[in-house]
């Protein structure tokens, strides 16, 4: 058990004069985020399960300092190598927020040679990392679980800065700005059952309802899939995590069993996409239900509910069913992919009534390309027509759309914020006072920059850099001001269907 700021199980302290490389695993969002992040814990048990590193953990908010470690306070720019798992958009002002602190410059090129080697990885730079290329002496494309040992090996080969960035630059999947590479290769592994797979995961040691309390509670996170077997056309881990891959049932009973055994938790949860595709995941479910454990699982596929899996869930502790419906009509389903019918739908809502479900959560998705007003009326008509027939709480939960880089919508244009702004709207009117159904939405404001980030250039480095040091969302309007570079216009430009892709370099 940790001794920091708050007490936390399974970290590990090791004596930095025992050790060859010192690494910095950085989370630029809030503990609470970082921690519910399997990516935080898979890769500092990796990375400490090695006798020659020592990785220590870092978060921009919600811990005594973003600069120094949770293990021991040990300052960022005393790590050899510092690493970010980039997971939102927006969450790049905190990464060069973090560097700053840290008296790390933000500038790649301006680096000296005692100054830490910066590595981001994650699906944004997986995606397209070339807004980012200012900041980053390295990026993993793809799965880093492939090369992260041979980066730390590279690093203890190397003599100088400039070396590591050379040696770096050899390594399949790992993509260095500074060399100038004509391709790089989006890295997936092809069998993830024989992958190190953290069992002693670390846990705070806070209150229930804490804001330093993971997302899931005090779980253990049990990845059953990666990637995704449907490609919604907007979708980007259906596009850069292809193909779906599935532990054996065996090896996921062994990881529970294990996991339990080292984490002191009396809950699982479930990690993957489309995970009512996976065979036997209603034994696997029950098996862990009749362990005495509480159990939890994502997002569903409506049409691979069942009365047992359902059923197992509630009696595991779940008490809100959340499907993703993308689109309030058929038609429009179609056309993004998704496939799934209202009949499917209605029936696993029914399904989560009949089995003791208190709320169920639809996900939609509002200004998708060949979208009509009728589109956006049938969200608000499925929401209530599924709260009067259920009697359950349903919230219809509406984010704009992004276009994605790497997705076979990336070069779809999105629509204005006053537009989103009045079809959020349109829902929200024709939900008001309805017994049971209810909207949340997320800021149009939010998906513009996001969607700037996802599809940019390299010239945006210049605005990012001063949003970081402004802060808001009023510190990127006045980056875009004063750099001149047209931030958020850049999703919403009609031309850019003939443009070259930033990102066409990345193979998959």
């Amino acid at each position: 058990m940790s001794q920091s700021f708050l007490r936390e199980y399974n970290t590990i302290v090791k004596d930095p004069r025992l050790v060859d490389i010192l690494v910095g695993y950085c989370y630029p969002s809030t503990y609470r985020a970082g921690m519910t992040s399997l990516a935080t814990h898979l890769f500092y048990r990796i990375l400490n399960s090695r006798e020659d590193v020592s990785c220590e953990r870092y978060f921009r908010f919600d811990t005594k300092s973003p600069i120094h470690s949770i293990e021991t306070s040990r300052h960022l720019k005393e790590n050899h190598l510092v690493t970010f798992s980039l997971t939102w958009e927006e969450d790049i002002v905190h990464l060069i927020q973090m560097l700053e602190k840290s008296a790390i410059d933000p500038s790649a090129n301006k680096r000296r040679d005692q100054d830490p080697i910066v590595v981001v990885g994650g699906p944004v730079p997986s995606a397209n990392p070339e807004p980012f290329v200012d900041f980053v002496d390295a990026f993993v494309i793809g799965e880093g679980d492939l090369v992260i040992n041979h980066i730390i090996d590279v690093m203890k080969e190397s003599s100088t800065r400039a070396h590591a960035l050379e040696l770096l630059s050899g390594i399949p999947g790992v993509y260095v700005p500074s060399a100038n590479p004509t391709s790089i290769k989006h890295l997936i592994i092809d069998r993830i059952d024989d992958l190190l797979y953290p069992v002693a995961q670390i846990i705070p040691d806070v209150p229930e309802g804490s804001k330093l309390e993971p997302v899931f509670g005090k779980s253990f996170l049990l990845e059953v899939t990666r990637g995704c077997g449907h490609s919604c056309r907007f979708c980007l881990v259906g596009h850069i995590c292809r193909p779906r891959r599935a532990r054996t049932f065996s090896r996921l009973m062994q990881i529970v069993e294990e996991g339990i055994e080292n984490t002191p938790v009396d809950k699982v949860s479930l990690i993957g996409s489309s995970l009512g595709d996976i065979d036997q995941i209603a034994e696997l479910s029950s098996w862990i239900v009749n362990k005495n454990l509480e159990l939890s699982a994502p997002s569903l596929r409506a049409d691979t509910v069942t009365f047992e899996l359902l059923s197992t869930l509630v009696k595991g502790g779940q008490r809100t069913l959340t499907i993703a419906p993308e689109t309030g009509s058929e038609r429009l389903r179609k056309i993004v992919g998704k496939g799934l019918s209202d009949a499917e739908i209605e029936h696993a809502v029914m399904l989560a009534s009949e089995t003791g479900y208190k709320s169920v959560k639809l996900y939609f998705i509002i200004g998708l390309p060949e979208e009509s007003q009728d589109d956006i009326i049938a969200i608000a008509d499925m929401t209530k027509r599924l709260a009067r027939k259920s009697g359950l709480r349903i919230t219809a939960s509406i984010s704009p759309f992004v276009p994605k880089a790497r997705t076979r919508w990336e070069r779809e244009v999105q629509q204005s914020v006053e537009v989103l702004r009045k079809k959020a709207g349109i829902i929200e009117k024709e939900l008001r006072n309805h017994p049971n159904a209810v909207m949340e939405s997320s800021d149009p404001r939010n998906a513009r920059i996001q969607a700037a980030l996802s599809i940019g250039a390299r010239d945006l480095g210049r605005v990012i850099v001063l949003a970081a040091k402004y802060g808001g969302l009023g510190g990127w309007r006045r980056a875009e001001k004063e750099t001149k570079v047209a931030f958020f216009s850049i999703a919403n430009d009609p031309n850019r269907k003939d443009d070259a892709l930033p990102w066409s370099f990345i193979t998959h």
